[in-house]
């Protein structure tokens, strides 16, 4: 059973964290190797033996999630008032001591490729220097071929106008468009804003064709939010592929770790 929502909330993005006993001494709710999964919301599946011992370790599990740090709980149920961490204690009657061991269990953030371009290409590469998961979507398979994407953790090839229907997006996928057309770009991000754990939505283009893409999509009821970023990329790129896969690249590693545009360099020569 927990395995199963371990899985599940895997493949959905899910922030979450396993709990497992990894001690257990005398007269104990839950023997060695128990476990219990906890989600960033605070659902579980399995357990460590009910009572406090679970809702302690429930409560630890989900600052291990915000923190993305492990932690051991030590727990005597020998009467006594076991403090078991600054803020919390436990007076178990079961005789026996046992300790959980809570790990998270974090999603990876991953590139989502919208077009199989020259751009596209170079973004895929990139992805795969810095060993960042990166999918493809394009409706052509001479563009979505695993030739072509070697790297890719999935190529799709559909239709743009099946995008939701075709793809899984979650809170860790940030997504890049540029696909060979304006009519796709649009397709695809009034698709795109319309998924609304998707964190970051990247389009190329000039600000004119932006302005007028955005006017279509507010004409059908849709809403532009601050995960849109369009003309894409930071200002360091010329007019070469490599380049402007390179600016967009930035753009989302940025984004992605919290950085800023600052430099890290010191002015030595005013010391």
């Amino acid at each position: 059973m927990w395995l199963k929502s371990l899985y599940e909330w895997k493949n959905k993005g899910v922030p979450c964290a396993i709990v497992t006993v990894i001690r257990a001494e005398g007269s104990v709710p839950r023997g060695v190797g128990a476990k219990m999964v906890v989600s960033e919301a605070n659902d579980i599946a399995g357990s460590v033996g009910g009572g406090p011992v679970e809702h302690i370790s429930r409560g630890e599990a989900l600052k291990a999630i915000r923190d993305n740090t492990c932690l051991t709980l030590d727990f005597s149920l020998q009467g006594d008032a076991w403090q078991v961490t600054e803020e919390t204690s436990v007076q178990g009657l079961c005789g026996g001591t046992l300790a959980v061991f809570i790990e998270p269990v974090l999603p990876r953030k991953e590139v989502v490729i919208f077009g199989g371009g020259h751009i596209g290409e170079k973004i895929g590469r990139l992805c795969e220097v810095l060993n960042l998961p990166y999918r493809l979507y394009d409706d052509r398979p001479e563009y979505a071929s695993a030739e072509r994407f070697a790297g890719a953790a999935e190529r799709v090839c559909k239709p743009y106008a099946q995008l939701s229907t075709e793809i899984t997006l979650t809170r860790v996928s940030y997504c890049i468009v540029l696909t060979h057309g304006h009519a796709h770009d649009e397709v695809c991000l009034e698709q795109l804003l319309a998924c609304k754990e998707v964190p970051y939505i990247g389009m190329i283009g000039s600000a004119n064709k932006v302005k007028v893409i955005i006017e279509h999509i507010r004409s059908r009821g849709g809403v532009i939010d601050e995960r849109l970023y369009s003309p894409i990329g930071l200002q360091i790129a010329r007019s070469l592929p490599e380049e402007i896969a390179l600016a967009i690249v930035a753009e989302v590693a940025m984004l992605m770790n919290g950085g800023t545009l600052a430099h890290y360099r010191t002015k030595w020569w005013e010391q």
